[in-house]
């Protein structure tokens, strides 16, 4: 049948000399792959509309057991303005398009989540500050839509992160998979970051990259195969 919705683009990757397959996150139907008509000659499905995480809204002849939906017309929600201009932004777009494109599994509705995507590209086009951190603070934002935001109650200064359990705890866990006191405290302060106070937080090179790397660790702790996110290369080049 035929159905609308809008939808955050992740990933597109070519299926034939005519088609390519690209991975949509729905509102209505979560994480779906369809089935794109690569001809130029086709207005309603320009591939300018299909960049990472682009904002569309679209009609496609929907079956739920199929693998492969196919998209009939689609246009924009929201025109960039930022981020195809902004080799930060740019690269950070990227960055987060690969990582949503494995972290995000699930083939059914969530109306939270999707509003939280949207709202969080729609920050990252507009924002004139702070950029440089919007990355670290979406990262850990998006885990208490996956299940795994960290647990705050025993937060305090000289105390370990578990990035196991998600927990701060005052001994050394056996397994080695924590964050030393001085690390945690660092992760403990990225907790407290947000859109809007992003700008208000400076790290050097060194600091950035360590601390998106332990947020990384965190993530592969928790998601089965999440793997080496390809794009974090070109993003530490630049932070």
């Amino acid at each position: 049948m035929l159905v609308r919705s809008q939808a955050l683009v992740l990933h597109q990757i070519p299926y034939s000399d005519a088609f390519s397959v690209v991975h949509l996150y729905t509102r209505e139907f979560g994480r779906q792959a369809y089935l794109l008509t690569r001809s130029r000659k086709n207005s309603k499905l320009r591939q300018s509309l299909f960049q990472p995480l682009s904002l569309i809204e679209y009609e496609a002849d929907h079956k739920g057991s199929r693998e492969l939906q196919r998209l009939k017309e689609a246009r924009s929600l929201f025109a960039f303005t930022g981020i195809p201009m902004d080799p930060v932004k740019n690269a950070i777009a990227l960055f987060l398009s690969e990582v949503l494109y494995r972290a995000l599994e699930e083939r059914e509705s969530n109306p939270a989540l999707f509003d939280f995507l949207v709202q969080s590209v729609e920050i990252l086009d507009l924002c004139r500050e702070g950029a440089a951190n919007f990355h670290l603070v979406f990262l850990i934002k998006l885990t208490r839509y996956l299940g795994f935001y960290p647990n705050l109650e025993d937060k305090a200064p000289g105390k370990y992160f578990d990035l196991q359990a998600g927990t701060f705890c005052s001994l050394q866990p056996s397994h080695r998979d924590w964050l030393s006191p001085e690390d945690a405290q660092s992760f403990a302060v990225l907790l407290r970051i947000n859109f809007e106070n992003m700008p208000a937080f400076r790290y050097d090179r060194y600091q950035r990259q360590r601390i998106l790397r332990q947020t990384l660790d965190y993530y592969r702790l928790h998601l089965s195969e999440f793997p080496r996110i390809k794009s974090l290369d070109v993003l530490q080049e630049l932070f």
